[in-house]
């Protein structure tokens, strides 16, 4: 049944979800108040944070947890590129801080601009289907104790903020099946929780990014042998982790044998391997391979195509206007991300600027031309990089703001930071181990996010007497 009212809804209440219902409740200020407009937000869990809300989870395979967060995690990022606009952190805190100060700010992010009224926790959403009869979303919700209490109701616009390291991408080895026994296991990295249960053993961590190289050195202080396989790896190290290059196959009789030819014996294998875009409440978002249809919307697990600025659906059995799809860019600085996103969806949405979404379909399918011509004709290669910001994010985030109709500069430290982000989290692991980082922060941030924001320029200058730093 058609409704009235304009009304919509956040799916996920994790950090895309926050930063997503707090721009639109201030852009919509006037019609949530005069009740010209309906907003509401759906959260499956108990509590706001997505993955940094911890989870009393203990290893099970028939069962995902709720987080990939382990009990050592901090940030790779920091404070200023961790925080939404016109929210401080806690003074005092670390630069890279500790999982559970990032709930903490989370938790007071949604006290201080009153969102809790806003978002339903423990619902479900099961389905959304778009309604060309209605020009209106469909959605089947339901208690997430109680799949079978389903309640019906429609929407004109979906935000969805659903997270992206849910499903963890499991990818094929040959032999691993054959590799696997009652004596050897192989889990994903999303059920590590701390370094325990692999003392003396021996362990193969797949994959080289930040999860990747926590888990390496966390387990190697306990293990009997710590192997790390890392696809991009061009020359193999022997140390505490043992870094080799790409993985050829297993064996039946416990061992991995390398491209290189060499050969070894694990215990336990850890795939560190990332996650997949998932949306399974959206049926009309056909899963396939990019060499299938190349001219309709799909879901590779890997990206999702076209999207007009990483946030629209292009070719899609709905209206651009009537979706977008919140935080799928990765190596990036995501809150700021998130705010410029909002911005731009609820303009969009609510008829306060427009797009011109075939100048934006041209210009996807450009780009998708050039990195196939750059990545050999790799459809996968492609789509494993066609979310990736590096260095582009600051003049995505300036094209998000252009189109919203704002003319504010992007802070010129954003590409710096993030491009020495391991860098500055190494230099500020070092600084715990000394034992000197608590000295670093004491004051910090009493005066502001500026007081974050020169700390760390020094910390960059620490860096850069060593060498270390890119510019």
């Amino acid at each position: 049944m058609a409704h009235t009212k304009r009304r919509i809804a956040v799916i996920g209440a994790g950090v895309s979800g926050l930063g997503v219902t707090r721009v639109f409740l201030r852009e919509l200020q006037n019609d949530i108040g005069s009740q010209e407009c309906e907003f509401v937000c759906f959260e499956k869990r108990d509590g706001i944070g997505g993955i940094w809300l911890p989870d009393t989870y203990t290893f099970d395979p028939t069962r995902a947890p709720h987080t990939p967060l382990y009990d050592s995690l901090m940030t790779n990022l920091p404070i200023p590129a961790m925080v939404f606009t016109g929210h401080d952190p806690t003074p005092g805190i670390h630069l890279f801080p500790h999982a559970r100060e990032v709930i903490k700010y989370l938790q007071a992010f949604e006290e201080r601009f009153n969102l809790r009224r806003f978002i339903r926790y423990n619902t479900v959403v099961s389905r959304a289907v778009w309604n060309d009869r209605h020009n209106q979303w469909d959605v089947r919700l339901h208690p997430t104790d109680q799949p079978e209490n389903i309640e019906t109701q429609a929407f004109d616009h979906l935000l969805i903020a659903n997270g992206h390291q849910s499903k963890p991408h499991i990818p094929k080895f040959k032999g691993l099946e054959d590799w696997a026994d009652d004596s050897r296991v192989v889990t994903h990295s999303a059920s590590y929780r701390e370094p325990s249960p692999y003392r003396g053993l021996r362990v193969l961590i797949v994959g080289g990014g930040a999860s990747g190289n926590d888990l390496a050195n966390e387990i190697s202080k306990v293990s009997k042998q710590t192997i790390q396989s890392i696809r991009s790896l061009e020359e193999e190290q022997d140390g505490v982790v043992n870094k080799y290059g790409r993985i050829d196959h297993f064996t039946r009789d416990g061992r991995v044998v390398f491209e290189s030819g060499r050969q070894v014996h694990v215990d336990r294998v850890i795939l560190a391997t990332g996650y997949e875009y998932d949306f399974p409440f959206l049926p009309q978002i056909p899963v396939r391979t990019p060499e299938a249809e190349a001219n309709m919307f799909y879901n590779y697990g890997a990206h999702i195509y076209p999207l007009a600025q990483h946030l629209f659906p292009l070719l899609a059995p709905f209206p651009p206007h009537s979706i977008a799809f919140f935080g799928l860019p990765n190596k990036s600085i995501l809150f700021p991300i998130i705010e410029d996103q909002a911005l731009l969806a609820a303009r969009l949405m609510t008829g306060k600027v427009k797009m011109n979404f075939e100048h934006e379909l041209d210009v996807v399918r450009a780009r998708n031309k050039e990195l196939l011509a750059a990545h050999n004709q790799s459809p996968e290669t492609v789509s494993r990089i066609w979310f990736a910001m590096h260095g582009e994010q600051v003049p995505y985030r300036e094209d998000l703001r252009r189109l919203a109709g704002e003319t504010e500069r992007i802070p010129e430290w954003t590409g710096l930071f993030y491009k020495n982000c391991f860098v500055l989290r190494d230099e500020w692991v070092d600084l715990m181990k000394r034992g000197e980082a608590d000295s670093w922060v004491k004051g910090v941030g009493e005066n502001g996010i500026e007081d974050w924001v020169k700390l760390t320029y020094i910390l960059l200058e620490r860096a850069d007497r060593k060498g270390l730093v890119k510019r």
